[in-house]
This record gives C-alpha cells, sequence and structure tokens, in this order.
C-alpha cells in the first residue's frame, strides 16, 4: 500500500543510519527535512560512491487527489532532472518505490546552502561579490528556459542554492519546477516561497523564464543590501537607497527586473545578465531607467523549514564570495544554450565588456510614471490651504475670531503641503515624471503663498488693532 495512501513504513525524515535501500544505499545521516519530504546522505555499495537520496511522504496531504498529483510531481522531478546535463545542477542516478514511499537518488553536493553562507557572512556583499553568483545562476536558469519546453525553476532562494568547497554553485531542490505550456492562462497551483516567488505564482497569470528573473533579482537584492524579502513580499525597495555604495543604473537593473508585470522584466536571462554586466561597469554611458513598481496585495509569508544545519566539510579559503572578484569570464555565451551568438568577448569584471555590437537590453521599454500619490495629495493640500486663507480676507472684519481660525488653519495646511511637496520631490516616481514634478512644484509655491497670505492678514490685523 502507498504512503500517499496509508504507510507502514518509517516515518519521513527518521530513517535510521546503516538502513538499506533499494538493496544497494545504505544511509549514513540526514541532511534536511521538510514537509513533504526528507534528504539523506546514503553510500551506493554498488558503485561504492556517495549520493543523495531523496524521501517523499505525502501524510500531510489531506485527499487522495492531493496525495495523486503529489505523487506524479515527485515522478516528473525524477524524469526531468534525468534528462538535463549541466554543471550547475546535480545528476539523477535513480529512482525506485519502498515501504511506501518514493526515493530520488542523486548525485551528492558537498558543501553547504546559500542560506548558511549568508548566516556565516551576513550581507550587504560586495558588488563584485554579488556579481561572481549572479554569472553562474543566470547561466544555469538560462539552460533550464532553453529546454522544450522550457523549465521553470520557480522557487530560486538561499536554500536552494548549493556551494561546493571548491566554489561551484549547483541548483537544487526541483520539487515545484514545471513545464511551460504555451497558452495556458495561469497556473494550477500556487508554489513557491513567498518574498522570493513572483507575484504570478499566486493566481495572477501562467509562469515563465520571466518568473524565475524576478526571483533572482529579488536574490541578488537581498546579497546587496542586506534587505529581507519575506519582511514585505513584493515591495522591494531600491537597492542604491540601502546601499549607498551600489550603482544607482545597477539598482535600476535589479528593479527591472523585479516588476510587478511579467512583461516589464527582462525576457531571459541572457537579458538580465548583460544589462547587470553594463550596469556594473561606471563607463557604460547610456542610463538605465527601472520598469515602473505597480501595486501588488500584500500577502503573509508561508512558513517553511529551517534550512539544514552546516554538517558539510568547510570550505576551502578560495571562497568566490569573500575575495574580490578577479575570474574572467572566459567563455562568450554558448548559441546552443542561448539561442544566439557570442556577445562579447572575454573580459574581467571591472573592465569595459567589447561588444561587437552596441549594448542592448532585451527587457521591454520602460514606461513613466504619470504622476505619484504624493505629489498629486501635496497639491491638493495647497490649494485648499490658500482657498481657507482666502476666505479669511472674505470674512474680514465682520467676525475677526472666526478669521483668525481660518488663517490658523490656513498655515497649518500650508506646513503640510510644504512637507509632503518635499517628500513628493524625493519620490522616485515623481523624478521619473514630468507632471509628479510639476505637481510637487505648484504645491511646493501654493505653500509658500499661504505663508505669506497668512502674514499679511495679520500685519494687517494688528495695524487694525492698534
Amino acid at each position: 500500500m502507498s504512503d500517499f495512501q496509508a504507510s507502514s513504513g518509517p516515518k519521513t525524515g527518521a530513517l535510521p543510519s546503516e538502513t538499506l535501500l533499494g538493496g544497494r544505499y545504505r544511509i549514513e545521516l540526514p541532511l534536511g527535512k521538510g514537509g513533504m519530504g526528507a534528504v539523506y546522505r546514503a553510500h551506493d555499495e554498488r558503485l561504492d560512491i556517495v549520493c543523495a537520496i531523496k524521501q517523499m511522504s505525502a501524510a500531510l496531504l489531506q485527499t487522495d487527489d492531493e496525495r495523486e498529483r503529489a505523487r506524479r510531481a515527485f515522478h516528473e522531478e525524477a524524469k526531468l532532472l534525468a534528462r538535463l546535463n549541466h554543471p550547475n545542477l546535480p545528476r539523477v542516478t535513480d529512482h525506485f518505490t519502498e515501504d511506501g514511499k518514493e526515493y530520488l537518488v542523486m548525485e551528492f553536493v558537498p558543501g553547504e546552502t546559500l542560506a548558511q553562507v549568508m548566516r556565516r557572512q551576513p550581507p550587504p556583499w560586495p558588488i563584485s561579490d554579488v556579481m561572481a553568483l549572479a554569472e553562474p545562476l543566470t547561466e544555469v536558469l538560462q539552460y533550464l528556459h532553453s529546454q522544450t519546453p522550457p523549465i521553470i525553476f520557480r522557487d530560486l532562494k538561499p536554500a536552494n542554492v548549493m556551494r561546493t568547497p571548491q566554489g561551484q554553485i549547483k541548483l537544487i531542490d526541483f520539487g515545484i519546477a514545471r513545464l511551460f505550456k504555451p497558452g495556458q492562462s495561469h497556473d494550477t497551483q500556487a508554489f513557491g516561497t513567498m518574498g522570493y516567488s513572483s507575484p504570478e505564482q499566486y493566481g495572477q497569470g501562467q509562469t515563465d523564464a520571466r518568473s524565475d528573473v524576478y526571483a533572482l533579482g529579488v536574490l541578488l537584492h537581498q546579497l546587496a543590501t542586506a534587505h529581507d524579502p519575506i519582511s514585505q513580499p513584493f515591495n522591494v525597495p531600491m537597492a542604491h537607497r540601502l546601499n549607498p555604495r551600489l550603482p544607482e543604473q545597477w539598482s535600476a537593473v535589479l528593479q527591472t527586473a523585479m516588476s510587478h508585470a511579467p512583461e516589464d522584466r527582462f525576457g531571459s536571462m541572457t537579458a538580465l545578465r548583460r544589462a547587470l554586466l553594463n550596469a556594473a561597469n561606471p563607463s557604460v554611458s547610456q542610463p538605465f531607467v527601472a520598469a515602473p513598481q505597480q501595486s501588488a496585495p500584500m500577502m503573509q509569508p508561508q512558513v517553511g523549514y529551517a534550512p539544514p544545519p552546516n554538517i558539510y566539510q568547510q570550505p576551502t579559503p578560495q571562497q568566490p564570495y569573500s575575495q574580490p572578484y578577479s575570474q574572467s569570464y572566459q567563455q562568450p555565451i554558448p548559441p546552443q544554450s542561448y539561442g544566439g551568438p557570442p556577445t562579447h568577448q572575454p573580459i574581467a569584471y571591472g573592465m569595459p565588456p567589447v561588444y561587437a555590437a552596441p549594448p542592448m537590453y532585451a527587457g521591454p521599454p520602460v514606461a513613466r510614471a504619470k504622476t505619484s500619490g504624493v505629489a498629486n495629495v501635496a497639491r491638493w493640500f495647497g490649494l485648499i490651504s490658500v482657498a481657507v486663507v482666502g476666505a479669511a480676507f472674505l470674512v474680514g472684519s465682520a467676525s475677526w475670531g472666526f478669521s483668525a481660525v481660518l488663517v490658523f488653519l490656513g498655515f497649518f495646511l500650508a506646513c503640510v503641503t510644504f512637507i509632503l511637496s518635499l517628500v513628493g520631490l524625493n519620490n522616485q516616481a515623481t523624478k521619473n515624471s514630468l507632471k509628479g514634478r510639476a505637481h510637487a512644484g505648484l504645491a511646493l509655491a501654493l505653500a509658500l503663498m499661504t505663508v505669506v497670505l497668512a502674514c499679511v492678514f495679520l500685519a494687517l490685523t494688528a495695524q487694525y488693532y492698534g
């Protein structure tokens, strides 16, 4: 009887050491555990090698339909990984069922997760270290997106990125990866980790390559700024405002990658990588403007399993995240992986890239925001303050007490208008909008006019009573 119905086998994540699975895999120790499964380090006695075994259980699922979908998803992961071949992906070697549970055998990746690296070396990281991580991630994600049909990872986060002692990056845990189906308007189920996953993964559309672009933008933003994306899902500040050492154009590239609307993001990992390289180089003269950020519904972060303890051997001193980045990009973008000819010659980070053609950004045209809410509110406050003080002049000596109240109210509104106009002028949406700047400037002028009128009224009142 399957575990998806009722299992009498060992509890998920509780296999003791020396347990023999599949007649050849001897369990050594657990590596990590989540709600739907566990991962163990094991020894393949037939090949005499160390491997990792992923054990799945659907005991937490309530219905037979949910358990059947989970079983199919696990089988899909096995078939998906078995046909992939990339240095930044673990190899799958076997798949079997035993004691009512599904098992997936894969290459054992020694080292530590990016989450563990971040605990030991907290962000913000230098931009060179962030770029050193961005390179292999964009390459492996572009490889997945170039499959037929494209494979969307959908859960890029620190716990799903491994680094070996030699500094190699491996993308792990394909539990929610899916094949892109053209013509489908939205995903049938919401998946991912809140804060890192894109808005369309929560019932607003279908995931595609741009969903992974969003997640990578969030991850790089966190490494460069130390901002926790789970604290404010879909509301990530401009990176250079949190870390002034970051180039503003590089910050704008990340903001475009994290646009709420998929059509405002970069169309591919190749385009994102090229834009990051150009923006990180101060010699690039063409400015890059971030796509506008629309409002998105606030959602509660979902609780995930804690990253596994650091039980791996310690990495070697040559760590790509703690030393200045000096590795050359020795290979141009492969035509078979990225769908086009090489776009640049080998370069070293920090030196101007040599392009066969002018730099091009494959993202969509950037739309300017019409105005910002703060500037518009400031304008209305300014108009009201002038109207209130003007009413005091009309009332005049007929009721000096009421006129004085109107003047003081208008003066208060003018102070509020002054503050709002300054806030609006410092708002990025206002800076990017001619209409927004006009509203903020008009509000500032109205505030000053109100103060002048209030002073004139008080002077006339003093002269009348004097």
